[in-house]
């Protein structure tokens, strides 16, 4: 087996896998648990019909969803863009560097395609003067067939991607090796939004024409969560090694630059706004009593409470999406990155903007 790190005195290179919502449809908070803390995050795994307010989240305009349907969709059903069978579960296959795959690497042929981006659903069966069918025990007749997902279906893709940490200049350059567009996975029976689900997954290859997709976008990953993950070469968590440097150069360089975390994203902010919160506390006397103010209100004490290293669960990314459709291949410009901790209602957020 390979070494999942590579290891180099400025740089280091990790090998990550992640999902990126792009539609509404995607409910985007949901409980993790890291270091034995559990709290929200974004950008979940599990969809909902209910779109729930975030703040931080980015989601594809109807014209860029379109071009990425039909480039990918509708090519692959068609036979025009090669694509891979591909699992995510206990028995995972899929990717590797060099050309590698674990488990068998099998192109699908259109009619495996056709059926893996497709609903199973069912209806009553009826006979021509509009009567239902009913069995011996008087139980309906159902018709089972399927559907093609429609392009709101598409709700997001999972990215298979080589980063490269630069310490010194505090950038984290990211090549897109796979990409795995994801649908709605909905229970045929009653027709509920049950999570999500990839069909394949594509070999993406360098561009020759770039059209933007996407400007300032921003999704932000769990990848400093400790979970047991599939034997694979892509990893959706981030190992100790790699991430608490580019964390300690961010937080402790006094030669930062720090803007806020929110569009349009040029707001530039102070060492002390970026790097620490605003707390209260109890007023105490010598006699270790609270103090009381003349309306018998307790007297708080305000004071800035720096944030640590360990607090940060999460990098958050700004970048612009480019997409070729010849190849139906994308490409990623990472002009911000950020820092995320829990906040006082246990949600994660970003603390301070590093621009690329």
């Amino acid at each position: 087996m390979f070494p999942i790190i590579c290891f180099s005195q400025k740089k280091k290179t990790a090998f990550i896998s992640y999902f990126v919502p792009i539609s509404k449809d995607v409910k985007k908070k949901y409980y993790v648990s890291n270091r034995n803390v559990d709290y929200y995050k974004y950008c979940s795994r599990i969809a909902d019909n209910k779109y729930s307010l975030t703040n931080n989240s980015s989601i594809l305009n109807s014209d860029s969803k379109k071009i990425l349907f039909n480039n990918i969709f509708n090519k692959a059903k068609n036979g025009e863009l090669v694509v891979y069978q591909h699992n995510d579960g206990l028995d995972f296959y899929g990717p590797a560097p060099e050309g590698n795959w674990i488990g068998e690497k099998k192109i699908s042929n259109k009619n495996e395609i056709k059926q893996a981006i497709s609903y199973e659903k069912s209806r009553d069966s009826i006979d021509n003067e509009g009567f239902t069918f009913y069995d011996d025990n008087g139980d309906n007749i159902f018709i089972y067939f399927l559907d093609e997902c429609k392009i709101d279906d598409f709700i997001g893709i999972k990215f298979y991607e080589e980063w490269t940490f630069d310490y010194k200049n505090l950038t984290i350059d990211k090549k897109i090796l796979y990409y795995a567009p994801a649908i709605k996975a909905i229970n045929p029976i009653t027709l509920e939004l049950v999570g999500l689900r990839c069909p394949f997954i594509v070999e993406n290859k360098n561009l020759k024409t770039k059209q933007i997709i996407a400007t300032d976008f921003y999704t932000n990953t769990d990848i400093f969560c400790n979970r047991e993950t599939n034997d694979s070469w892509f990893k959706d968590n981030l190992e100790p090694s790699v991430k608490f440097p580019f964390i300690k150069e961010a937080m402790t360089n006094e030669n930062n630059s720090f803007y806020e975390c929110s569009p349009p994203y040029n707001k530039k902010i102070s060492n002390v706004e970026a790097l620490s919160i605003e707390a209260f506390r109890d007023s105490i006397s010598d006699d270790d009593e609270p103090v009381f103010d003349k309306n018998g209100e307790e007297i708080k004490i305000k004071f800035l409470e720096y944030y640590l290293q360990d607090e940060i669960n999460s990098l958050g990314f700004i970048e612009n999406w480019f997409f070729d459709d010849r190849t139906s291949s994308f490409s990623k410009d990472v002009s911000g990155i950020s820092l995320e901790v829990l906040n006082y209602e246990g949600e994660s957020e970003p603390i301070f903007l590093l621009k690329k």
